[in-house]
């Protein structure tokens, strides 16, 4: 499906907290289709989450991209697409201060304008998929929207697991949904002990909930990152959606 045959757009979603900014693309020409919402790495929104979403519309759902950081002066951040580059550490803050919990609120209110129709399509179903940061953010939908968030992936998620505070990794005991770790190598984001963590976590709630390790960096999915491995990207891509084509309704 080319371009022509999609519509994409901006869409002010109201929150409990303010105005959240909401990117979407979709098919033209159809009443109704699955919806699938991407969560966004430490940097923001940008071109290549756009692409992102475009490609989701292109095999028929409605991608929708929540703009995080809305609560913060800046919405987004210069991506370290060089190995050793020099991370803003406003990015990291924003990820670190943007929490689950905000986030499940804002997850909560764009559900529920996705199914009243505000992205120009019916809604059958959604499932989540979570890129660095976002990792968690798409568990915790799946966990907490059963009803709603059919199935989700966490690709090369960070801070799935918290020495302090709220650690995302408990949400997957509960999980009712098909649920997909891919972990990347050399992670300090995911270190290996906390993928043996989320690995015995997973084997404990049932075969439902997946994963994989990957001989490829943190951020293998963004093509203009140092660590982009795009044969591991393509089978992600392929792992996301034979999974949401098996669990959305459509």
């Amino acid at each position: 499906m080319d371009k022509t045959q999609m519509i994409e757009g901006r869409v002010a979603t109201e929150t409990d907290d303010g105005v959240m900014p909401v990117f979407f693309a979709r098919p033209d020409g159809v009443d109704g289709c699955p919806a699938i919402i991407l969560y966004m790495d430490v940097f923001g929104p940008r071109k290549e989450l756009y692409d992102f979403c475009r490609r989701f519309a292109a095999n028929g759902y409605l991608a929708l991209l929540p703009s995080l950081f809305y609560r913060r002066e800046r919405e987004s951040y210069p991506p370290s697409n060089g190995q050793g580059e020099t991370v803003d550490p406003g990015a990291f803050a924003a990820g670190r201060e943007t929490s689950v919990e905000m986030v499940l609120s804002d997850t909560k209110r764009l559900i529920d304008e996705a199914k009243r129709g505000a992205f120009g399509v019916s809604v059958r179903g959604f499932g989540s998929i979570g890129y660095c940061m976002g990792g968690r953010h798409a568990l915790a939908a799946v966990a907490a929207f059963p009803d709603d968030v059919h199935a989700g992936l966490s690709l090369h998620g960070g801070q799935l697991v918290k020495d302090e505070g709220f650690s995302p990794h408990i949400l997957i005991a509960g999980l009712k949904r098909p649920f997909h770790f891919a972990f990347a190598e050399n992670d300090r984001t995911c270190p290996p002990d906390h993928q043996a963590l989320l690995e015995r976590e997973a084997l404990k709630a049932g075969p439902h909930v997946t994963y994989r390790h990957y001989a490829a960096g943190h951020g293998w999915s963004f093509p203009a990152r140092w660590s982009y491995d795009a044969k591991v990207a393509e089978e992600n891509w392929q792992m996301a959606l034979d999974m949401f084509a098996a669990h959305i309704p459509r």
